[in-house]
């Protein structure tokens, strides 16, 4: 067997470099060289360029932080927004098509999603089932030199940059945005926590980025307090457009099985699967975007 360093070598080879020729309107596996620094898994991604895509127009960015149970490939390929933006639907636990299925008497269907998408979407590989310490603050300095790389290499917009996760992924999409908001126009955290601490004086060094929350009442995994508790804290800042709130009823598990006793986190299996979501992240800009 070879060692896991060789392995991971050949792994990492056998990717896309960054700044590489890659199909469009697809995700496709890519790495970077980005030096070890002991709290690993930030040097491979999945990276989505537009359909449309061409060097000769800017392009909005979306960064997106997975959750706890998302780190390793298989799984991550299965996980809400990098399967919409996927072909190949099949999942060992989960056969149905990512973008259709029938939830609280809705039906939720957008087989053209990863077609009409008009961001350059980045998607890190953050941990997997044997590096469990979350989005740190050494890992989110990874993710934020990786953004900037991709920015750089497939003409993104500086101007309109945003993050989004969910579950573990939310919580990260705060901390980023707390160490980092001048880099962002938005942030989305979908069924995510604000980091302890003074939420007051987090809302204040955030009052000038654009905000939408999502969560669901009958969250058994992250409690929904935790997002009224977030929004309230971020509308006392004073801020020029009120956070955004989306607060579902309920929601689904998780399609993989072993998560199933997860009631009501899956709000993320909703959130990207609304299109006013991506219309209003294109609209807002650096410094409090358009509301």
């Amino acid at each position: 067997m070879l060692p896991l360093l060789t392995l991971l070598h050949a792994t990492a080879a056998a990717f896309p470099m960054l700044g590489a020729e890659i199909p469009l309107g697809e995700r496709t596996k890519m790495s970077w060289d980005a030096p070890p620094n002991g709290d690993d898994g930030v040097d491979h991604f999945q990276l989505f360029l537009p359909r449309r895509w061409s060097k000769d127009q800017r392009w909005p960015m979306l960064i997106f932080l997975h959750g706890a149970g998302d780190g390793v490939w298989d799984v991550m390929n299965s996980q809400s927004l990098p399967r919409l933006l996927s072909r190949d639907q099949s999942t060992a636990f989960d056969p149905r098509k990512s973008w259709e299925f029938d939830f609280d008497g809705r039906h939720y269907a957008n087989a053209s999603f990863a077609d009409e998408l008009g961001f350059v979407v980045v998607m890190p590989q953050g941990w997997d089932a044997t590096m469990r310490p979350g989005w740190s603050r050494p890992r989110l300095e990874r993710v934020r030199a990786l953004a900037t790389r991709v920015a750089s290499a497939y003409a993104v917009d500086p101007e309109r940059i945003s993050l989004a996760g969910q579950s573990a992924g939310g919580v990260g999409a705060w901390r980023f945005a707390l160490e980092y908001p001048e880099f962002l126009n938005a942030v989305v955290p979908v069924c995510g926590a604000l980091p302890g601490g003074d939420s007051d004086r987090a809302a204040q060094r955030l009052k000038d980025l654009s905000i939408w929350v999502f969560h669901a009442a009958d969250d058994s995994a992250m409690p929904v307090e935790l997002g009224d508790g977030a929004v309230a804290a971020m509308n006392r800042a004073g801020r020029r457009e009120p956070a955004r709130y989306t607060r579902y009823r309920r929601a689904p598990p998780p399609p993989d099985p072993q998560y199933n006793d997860m009631v009501g986190h899956a709000s993320y299996d909703l959130a990207f699967r609304d299109a006013s979501l991506y219309a209003w992240l294109a609209a807002q800009h650096r410094r409090g975007g358009a509301g």
